[in-house]
């Protein structure tokens, strides 16, 4: 960034870099060219003092994503966004600055440049509650989200000039972040070259491996493939356009069974076809299946059952003299509609859990663990094809596939064998199901299932919206808490073999977490009824309780900081009565602190009460 060392830069000493922009919008009749030259000299003005790792002239950067910006289509307000995007973060500029020169709608786009990547972090409430604030906005104008990614994708191209730490942190977070991104909103393009570049840094030997053989296969057959390209064009009329493409290395990566499959040439490349019209795409397909032979098992019409995100196309593979090609058919105009699709889902999702997930904590993880996470496709036994998120289990699968019907699900297989609801999907997979005539219960014990908060969301709807809902999931997560604590039995075993000692008061599992979680009855009172005698009388019955709060990550010298902390939240917080009968001291690695209370229920609420306080991450583990 700033440097020194070096002089302040003159117009003279990044001019050139206007010219390469100005270049690529020259047939752009919808832009101002005299606001884009304004924008470009206020920012070169304002990073004048500034160097890349590189030694270039910073500005070179917001040039290069602005660039990037325009190559993607979009329009003046997002050029100029590009341009300014690290100006008011970056430099000596104000908010206020940008607002009164290129106008509001400009400086809220670059104010959400500046918050995003440390929202994505969100570390704190504050952190989360902007990072929903800026969601929200960018499912409103995706301009915001086209700029960041374009951001990172320029960073990502010169990440050789930073320390090897920074790079991994940065190929680390593209990965989790940028990647599902830019799958959301449909740029593929942009995606597989995230993908690419996160391999290279995280996984270098395995990039290099592939790059010398993906390379070497060029070589081979450069000539063979110009000239497959030219005989495709002939069978094409002149609005009809065909091009080589190559798959990403990470694609080449997950395509690859056997270590010698790059005899497959349809693993490095695939041959586009485009029209604008999406009817003369069958038109095309049987002008390429006349003059070659198809793989008539991998024909594809994503046309007529378009893929879940709205990708429409004709996929077909063909057996050429340089062995099978994979072929892509498009409608021009179907892009954009998917793209379309992919931004209403995008605001959907938002929107979803901006109105149901209350908790930002849950929110954050909402969003980055799901919303941006990686997919794998699942299929049914019929052919029925559903992208989830990756870990998702057959319950996931089943409830956003089949919803209320999953209720009348006796079991699932996969590949003949009978398989669980809580087991893991991976890509690929498909599952058969048997049904039953008899509606199963819904069962609590399924939400600990399930990775998605879709799902989560379908099973809280077979509920039948109980207005005890609330009250049910607060007496289950306190009686998972209690039976962790105690280490009695795993939950699984505890449903099936116990379940029936609640009949003597409850009529359902359910109706007993319910009175839980209105505190009509205390934990011990649940558990004499739930758990057979020698299991209980594990449960200590004395009035003292021990717990250990493990703050092993924190910093040695805050200890000392957390304990007067806590002693003070304590003392705050125990009845007067109590305020002699307990302790704080270190343990171990943690700290221990002794109660002489006998309300279990008051007990918990205290416990967690500091670690909301204190430190998300401290654990707290009961010791008798």
């Amino acid at each position: 960034m700033k440097s020194k060392n070096r002089p302040k830069l003159k117009l003279s000493d990044y001019k050139h870099y206007l010219t390469d922009l100005l270049n690529d919008i020259k047939d752009r009749d919808d832009l101002n060219l005299e606001r884009i030259k304004k924008a470009f000299y206020f920012a070169g003005e304002a990073h004048a003092e500034q160097y890349r790792q590189s030694g270039e002239p910073y500005i070179m950067h917001p040039v290069a994503v602005a660039r990037i910006v325009v190559a993607q289509g979009l329009g003046e307000e997002s050029i100029i966004a590009a341009l300014l995007h690290d100006t008011v973060e970056d430099t000596d500029v104000s908010l206020e600055q940008v607002i009164d020169i290129f106008g509001n709608d400009i400086a809220t786009i670059v104010d959400s440049l500046s918050h995003f990547d440390e929202t994505l972090q969100a570390n704190d409430n504050k952190d989360v509650k902007t990072l929903r604030k800026i969601l929200f906005s960018m499912s409103k104008d995706f301009r915001t989200v086209y700029i960041k990614i374009a951001d990172r994708l320029h960073n990502m191209s010169t990440l050789e000039h930073m320390p090897v730490d920074k790079q991994i942190k940065k190929a680390t977070e593209t990965a989790k972040i940028y990647i599902g991104l830019a799958k959301n909103l449909n740029l593929w393009q942009w995606k597989t070259q995230l993908e690419d570049y996160c391999m290279k840094y995280l996984e270098p030997k395995k990039y290099k491996a592939l790059k010398n053989r993906v390379n070497h296969a060029e070589e081979k057959n450069h000539e063979k493939l110009e000239k497959l390209e030219q005989n495709i064009k002939k069978l094409l009329s002149n609005d009809e356009k065909v091009s080589i493409h190559k798959y990403s290395l990470n694609e080449i990566s997950n395509n690859l069974i056997r270590e010698n499959s790059f005899i497959d040439i349809n693993n490095l490349y695939y041959v586009l076809i485009q029209t604008n019209n999406k009817y003369k795409c069958y038109e095309i397909v049987a002008r390429v299946h006349e003059k070659y032979k198809a793989f008539i098992t991998r024909f594809k019409d994503y046309i007529s059952i378009p893929k879940e995100n709205g990708y429409q196309a004709l996929h077909t593979t063909i057996f050429t003299d340089i062995g099978l090609i994979n072929i892509k058919i498009k409608d021009k105009n179907t892009f954009q509609n998917s793209q379309k699709y992919n931004q209403e889902e995008w605001v959907k999702k938002i929107a979803l859990r901006e109105k149901n997930i209350k908790d930002d904590k849950s929110f954050h993880n909402s969003i980055v663990g799901e919303v941006l996470s990686d997919t794998i496709r699942v299929y049914s036994s019929f052919g029925e094809e559903i992208n989830i998120p990756q870990n998702s289990t057959v319950l996931d699968f089943l409830l956003y596939l089949y919803k209320e019907k999953t209720l009348f699900v006796r079991n699932t297989y996969i590949e003949d064998k009978q398989v669980g609801l809580d087991y893991i999907l991976t890509h690929g997979d498909i599952v058969e199901v048997e049904y039953t005539s008899e509606q199963r219960p819904v069962r609590l014990g399924w939400f600990d299932m399930l990775n998605s908060y879709e799902s989560k969301s379908i099973l809280i709807g077979l509920l039948g919206g109980n207005e005890n809902y609330d009250y049910l999931l607060k007496g289950y997560e306190e009686f998972k808490y209690w039976i962790s604590v105690f280490d009695i039995e795993n939950l699984k075993y505890i449903y099936k073999n116990y379940e029936k000692n609640l009949s003597k008061k409850f009529d359902l599992f359910e109706d007993a977490l319910i009175s839980l979680g209105k505190k009509n009855i205390n934990i011990k009172e649940f558990l004499a009824l739930l758990l057979p005698l020698e299991l209980f009388n594990k449960i200590p019955r004395t009035d003292t309780y021990i717990f250990a709060l493990d703050i092993s990550n924190t910093i040695e010298d805050k200890i000392d900081i957390i304990m007067d902390l806590m002693f003070k939240h304590l003392q705050e917080g125990l009845p007067s009565k109590f305020k002699e009968n307990f302790y704080v001291s270190l343990y171990g690695s943690g700290i221990k602190v002794k109660y002489f209370l006998q309300d279990l229920n008051n007990l918990i609420d205290f416990m967690n009460s500091i670690k909301k306080d204190i430190s998300q991450d401290m654990k707290i583990k009961y010791i008798l």
